[in-house]
């Protein structure tokens, strides 16, 4: 599911929610470890803050939307992307969806973690980065092209840190290559 499926579904469901809070958020939940749908649900119903009839009328697709951003982050060729906005929306808006993002998977985390969550020093330093990165500002002053390619690189290293993180989280995985944050 896209962004803006995921953003059309909460239109037709007058969920008022961000698809990149939501997904970094059940990314977050699904790094912790093996969750029942039903609990998943649950979860989700709440941070969306959904009624009984709009969880049930959005539970089909919802089951779709985790089962597969589940399988992209087990995916051992680290194929794992944040659920963002298009390129065609302004940098500042873009910004703004990355920090949700961030800000949302640190909960996320946080609502499914348990006793045995350890990560390596590298996950920790991720931890730390994707936590600041959630506070992010959009007060800058950079050309088009700089801005461009600083949020590439923002996006990329996002996308590393959370592998990095759910590798951690899951050594029963086997994974071909580690991620490694630069």
């Amino acid at each position: 599911m896209t962004f803006e499926q995921l953003e059309d579904l909460f239109y037709t469901l007058q969920i008022r929610a961000n698809p990149s809070g939501f997904h970094g958020f059940l990314c977050g939940r699904l790094s912790c470890g093996a969750v029942d749908m039903r609990q998943l649900v649950e979860a989700s119903s709440q941070w969306l803050a959904m009624t009984d009839e709009q969880a049930e009328a959005a539970e089909n697709s919802l089951e779709d939307f985790y089962e597969a951003s589940l399988s992209n982050l087990e995916d051992i060729s680290f194929l794992f992307q944040p659920l963002l906005p298009d390129d065609e929306l302004p940098l500042a808006e873009r910004l703004v969806a990355i920090g949700d993002w961030c800000s949302n998977y640190i909960s996320g985390l946080g609502d499914g973690m348990g006793k045995e969550f350890e990560v390596s020093l590298d996950g920790k330093e991720a931890l730390q980065d994707l936590a600041a990165i959630g506070q992010i500002s959009v007060d800058f002053d950079a050309d088009d092209d700089d801005g461009e390619r600083d949020y590439a690189e923002l996006v990329e290293y996002i996308r590393i840190a959370v592998q990095l993180v759910f590798s951690d989280l899951h050594p029963e995985l086997e994974t071909e290559a580690e991620p490694t944050i630069h």
